[in-house]
């Protein structure tokens, strides 16, 4: 499991995440029929401000699943994620009902400054 801080992002961009899921010998992690969920919240609340699942669209397990790779691009609301610091919560259900929580860390969010057109 990964914690700590992840790179701070804009709240007027898109939030690219990508992970490469490995087993302890480092070896990818088939993703074959795996959920990802990933959380973004506030500190100290218990209710996540936006939850993001694999095939939403904008959460993907990487094609082929084996290679073990997830990726997010989701835009970041200003109005929803004022600049702070919030935690994010990663989470995969494998195939065979394994649950394992891969990523607890914090996310610094910025004002972008400029919206785009």
């Amino acid at each position: 499991m990964y914690t700590g801080a992840l790179p701070a992002v804009s709240n007027r961009e898109t939030w690219s995440l990508s992970v490469t899921v490995t087993d302890d010998t480092g070896a990818a992690v088939d993703l074959t029929g795996s959920v990802v969920t990933i959380g973004v919240r506030e500190p100290e609340s218990l209710q996540p401000k936006v939850t993001y699942t694999s095939g939403d669209g904008k959460l993907v397990i990487a094609t082929p699943a084996t290679s073990g790779v997830f990726a997010l691009n989701a835009d970041l609301d200003p109005s929803l994620f004022p600049p702070a610091m919030y935690e994010v919560g990663v989470i995969i259900r494998l195939a065979s009902g394994v649950k394992r929580t891969l990523i607890v860390a914090t996310l610094p969010v910025m004002d972008g400054v400029v919206t785009s057109s």
